[in-house]
């Protein structure tokens, strides 16, 4: 059992029209369908404005009724962003910050053996770091074992990759004149439509700093989740 608690003063249940400064909580219904798919139960707790004393609550009451806890949003650094402190209190913060991107300012922590996850309040960054860690953790915990399906593609243009940090893309693929191709979605990870136009996504490691037209490159295959 997994709850799934997302906090900021600029979201809005998905069904309402979001006004000035507001936008959709799209995180939410994501991750339950993601961990959902997964064969996970989910528990919902809603929104929590940015009050670290209403949040501290929800969290608590999370913690204490499932076996994990994923937190979207409040990860980054600021004066309203109290994931850090309240995952800190409850037992021990392993990481703040991922050399990954999308996902930089992920939060690792544990409240005795129960993981607690604080995510990118940004769509694809969520998305990326559930399908990369948390999924695994969570396999990991029940004892499960899954593999992935990669398939060989060539990149139909180039691609420039920040240093220093593993840069995840979604892509479409596309079969033309016998070989497989993989168009890069440019898009920014505040933008779900990023992820629903996708057939897969690739990794550029840390280390390279962009890959050249034509680039062979393993493709993670997504189409039908």
């Amino acid at each position: 059992t997994v709850g799934v608690i997302s906090t900021g003063d600029e979201l809005v249940p998905p069904h309402v029209t979001p006004g000035p400064g507001q936008v959709r909580d799209v995180n939410s219904p994501m991750l339950e369908a993601m961990l959902q798919a997964h064969g996970v139960k989910v528990v919902n707790y809603g929104i929590v404005v940015d009050d670290e004393a209403l949040l501290d609550a929800k969290v608590r009451q999370a913690v204490s009724q499932c076996d994990a806890v994923l937190l979207s949003g409040g990860s980054s650094v600021g004066v309203k962003d109290a994931a850090c402190r309240i995952i800190e209190s409850l037992g021990s913060l392993l990481l703040h910050g991922i050399a990954i991107k999308p996902g930089k300012p992920t939060i690792l922590g544990k409240a005795g053996s129960k993981p607690l996850v604080g995510l990118p309040g940004h769509p694809v960054a969520a998305y990326f770091i559930t399908k990369l860690f948390v999924l695994p953790l969570l396999n990991r915990l029940s004892g499960r074992q899954e593999s992935s399906y990669t398939v060989t593609a060539r990149t139909t243009q180039s691609i420039s990759a920040n240093h220093g940090r593993a840069q995840y893309h979604c892509c479409r693929l596309e079969y033309r004149n016998g070989s497989l191709w993989a168009h890069p979605i440019r898009s920014k990870s505040g933008l779900i439509t990023t992820l629903a136009g996708a057939d897969g996504y690739f990794c550029i490691s840390r280390d390279c700093e962009g890959l050249p037209q034509g680039a062979e490159i393993q493709v993670t295959v997504t189409t039908g989740e």
